[in-house]
């Protein structure tokens, strides 16, 4: 059996069916074999026919629980149309102190909105029109949230194009910082921190509720666009309400933080009107498959006459590799550095096939500049297919790694191709 994964994944879903067939009856099942020569009773396939099929991601869990990262921005893919990112955070109190207070009679000199860059997809090249609101919704620690949440907005604090340096270092009052933005928010969002009163700073709980938060979102922009993201857990992440007060004319900083107990989560839209495959799911892979990341676009395939491989007798899976090439991954839209191979349950869901449990390296999984493809040893849950421990076969699941914090998307050649595609390489023995 497998064992369903109780978080959601993005990736793309193969539906593939093959048919198998023993040395001595190539007609009867359908597949041409050949021992390998090195090895008398060794027998070698990579002749399996598979169907597939590109299906949309309901949703993806992306709070601060699996993403370490958040991200903002948008792009339109010559390929897969338009996305967005954006996140919700909560902000907490400087050092989570509890009575914090600004002193007697303080003065606002600017309050800046900083987030420490992580990585980008796409063209820097690119301006952003970026658009920080308030939160009139309370962000509740310890709740699950997922790609498609929604929390209602307030005032908006920053508006305006930006252009986004994720790589370069930033010089601050004469010394340089690593990557960041910097959003100087409207002297009005400062003075209503100063003008709160004490009894507003008592503990974080009065404080989130007064400020309950920022979403940090982009418009589309018409062609290409940028994603980017923000390391929200880094020190240089903060909203910094700069002031002098009373008993000290220089001035001071309050840092109100982002950090492990605040929590966060990303959005994620997407909208295929124009991509080149349609907005009518599940798209046929006998052309090409998609796998896309935030939520977007995952890849089905399932081995419905896998157990007629054993029709004429007994074997064992000596090794099944699971080859994926990739096409079109011209810069700006590369593909994903690596995928994930799950099984599927009766509800559709992803699930823990044995083969993962192992290590990466036996596993596999990663890109190979080389060959141009992600290679997945499967052998442990192709010999359960085929000696009947899985009773329904339901299919595996191909869907992106790190599908929560990155923006890649991946093109896969269809099955029915003539050239490089999908395949399973199988090699095993006779026990009868």
């Amino acid at each position: 059996m497998i064992n369903t994964i109780k978080w959601r994944l993005p990736a793309v879903l193969l539906a593939a069916g093959m048919t198998l067939a023993a040395c001595s009856e190539p007609d009867s099942l359908g597949i041409e074999v050949q021992p390998d020569s090195d090895q008398p009773g060794v027998f070698f396939t990579d002749t399996v026919t598979i169907h597939a099929t590109t299906i949309r991601e309901d949703s993806l869990r992306s709070d601060e629980v699996v993403a370490a990262f958040n991200l903002a921005g948008s792009y339109t893919d010559p390929v897969f149309g338009m996305s967005k990112a954006s996140f919700y955070s909560q902000l907490r109190l400087p050092n989570n102190n509890t009575n914090f207070t600004f002193g007697i009679t303080p003065v606002l000199d600017s309050v800046v909105l900083t987030m420490a860059y992580a990585d980008y997809y796409g063209d820097t090249l690119m301006p952003l029109f970026m658009e920080v609101l308030q939160l009139s919704e309370q962000l509740v620690y310890d709740t699950t949230y997922y790609s498609n949440d929604v929390l209602t907005t307030g005032s908006t604090l920053f508006s305006g194009n930006i252009d986004a340096h994720p790589k370069d270092s930033v010089v601050v009052s004469g010394t340089k910082r690593a990557p960041h933005l910097r959003l100087r928010l409207p002297d009005q969002v400062g003075n209503d921190f100063l003008n709160a009163g004490n009894a507003t700073f008592i503990d974080n709980s009065a404080f989130t509720n007064f400020f309950k938060g920022i979403h940090v979102r982009t418009n589309v922009v018409s062609g290409g666009g940028l994603i980017v993201s923000f390391n929200l857990q880094a020190s240089m992440s903060k909203l910094t309400v700069y002031y002098r007060n009373a008993s000290n004319p220089t001035t001071i900083n309050a840092n109100f933080e982002i950090n492990s107990e605040c929590p966060r989560y990303n959005h994620y839209e997407h909208d295929y009107t124009n991509a080149t495959f349609g907005n009518v799911f599940p798209v046929s892979g006998n052309d090409k498959l998609y796998i896309q990341s935030m939520a977007g676009l995952k890849v089905r395939f399932i081995f419905p006459y896998i157990k007629n491989f054993a029709s004429a007798g007994a074997v064992s899976i000596n090794k099944a590799e699971l080859v994926i090439p990739v096409q079109d991954n011209a810069a700006p839209y590369v593909n994903h550095q690596a995928l994930l191979t799950f099984g599927v349950d009766d509800k559709g869901s992803e699930a823990i096939i044995p083969d993962i449990l192992e290590s990466s390296s036996y596993y596999g999984g990663s890109f190979s500049t080389t060959t141009g493809d992600y290679r997945f040893n499967i052998g442990r849950y192709v010999q359960r297919l085929i000696s009947g421990k899985i009773a329904t076969d339901y299919g595996l699941s191909l869907v992106s790694s790190g599908g929560a914090v990155n923006a890649f998307r991946t093109i896969i050649p269809g099955t029915t191709g003539t050239g490089n595609k999908i395949k399973l390489r199988l090699t095993y023995s006779k026990l009868d």
